[in-house]
């Protein structure tokens, strides 16, 4: 097994180093001759043996996750679901690396300035597990075309788009709830972490938010959205900064603080909540309920952000 899985490395380095592939830079799956896609399958993940069952891991496998955003979360989460064995996914991100990423972001290097964030996801993952079925573009989600595009054939889909996108993000559920796809969002808060879960049959973004049911994308202003919304909790180190400039922050009016701790604990919460609604192997936490997890104030919150329209005692 290990002489197969060397050559199957060699292989794959080979064939990879010769840049993109004209047939279709988007996805392919380096398989060598001669080594079956399921054997090798097994290899990488067999240190799952125990906690992930065969059956499991064969769902994980055939699995398909859409994830809108490359960034901070984005790519950690991307990369921790491909070494979970999520067989395929879907990512977008229009923006670039620049040298504010190199802090959190993965993916992000001296070496990757300048280029596309989801590509450049796409290439680290394709390293990792060269069978992935993968397919990136850089085009975003900013019409409802884009978010319909990026939700077929998933069986789930996450937004880690950048705050202040709330159209983006509203496009992506819509896109989602059509289909009777969960969508979820995990966001980085300082040195720790917030995941919320919308199922399909639930409560909906923009009800969440406190926004018109009927908003028309196109056309409405998007109303400002209560902080505690955004941020249920906020973390005991960060309570010295103004609410309106944190409001800011949510806004994308300027860019807000963020860790490699934050951005790493999001990815995690993110993937764990991924993995249980694909494998169900317990109840699935749903909007209005949130979980928050800071390491820093060693807080862990599971409880509800409160029916619409209700401020949180």
């Amino acid at each position: 097994m290990k002489a197969v899985r060397t050559r199957r490395l060699a292989w794959a380095f080979r064939h990879y180093s010769q840049g993109p592939h004209e047939h279709d830079p988007c996805t392919h799956r380096l398989s060598p001759p001669g080594v079956p896609v399921a054997e090798s399958y097994d290899e990488i993940f067999s240190r799952h043996r125990g906690l992930i069952t065969p059956s499991e891991q064969s769902r994980l496998s055939d699995a398909t996750v859409g994830i809108a955003g490359m960034g901070g979360v984005g790519g950690l989460l991307a990369e921790r679901l491909v070494r979970l064995g999520v067989g395929g996914l879907r990512i977008t991100d229009p923006g670039d690396f620049e040298e504010s990423n190199l802090n959190r972001q993965y993916g992000s290097s001296s070496r990757n300035l300048g280029l596309n964030k989801a590509e450049a996801v796409w290439r680290q993952l394709k390293d990792i597990n060269p069978d992935a079925r993968i397919q990136w573009d850089a085009r975003g989600v900013y019409t409802d075309a884009d978010a319909e595009r990026l939700t077929q054939g998933c069986d789930l889909v996450i937004d880690e788009m950048d705050l202040g996108l709330f159209r983006e993000s509203i496009r992506l559920q819509r896109a989602a709830r059509s289909r009777g796809l969960y969508c979820l969002f995990a966001s980085a808060i300082g040195f720790g972490a917030l995941v919320v879960i919308f199922d399909p049959q639930g409560m909906t973004l923009e009800e969440y938010d406190r926004l018109p049911p009927d908003l028309d994308l196109d056309a409405d202003e998007i109303p400002v959205i209560p902080l505690e919304r955004m941020a249920p909790v906020m973390p005991s180190y960060a309570r010295a900064i103004p609410p309106d400039e944190v409001q800011r922050y949510i806004s994308a009016e300027m860019p807000g603080p963020s860790t490699c701790i934050g951005a790493g604990l999001a990815a995690v919460l993110a993937a764990t909540e991924t993995m249980n609604i694909i494998l169900k192997r317990r109840e699935i936490p749903t909007a209005p309920s949130y979980t928050y997890i800071d390491l820093l104030d060693q807080r862990l919150i599971v409880e509800s952000a409160g029916p619409p329209g209700n401020e949180q005692g």
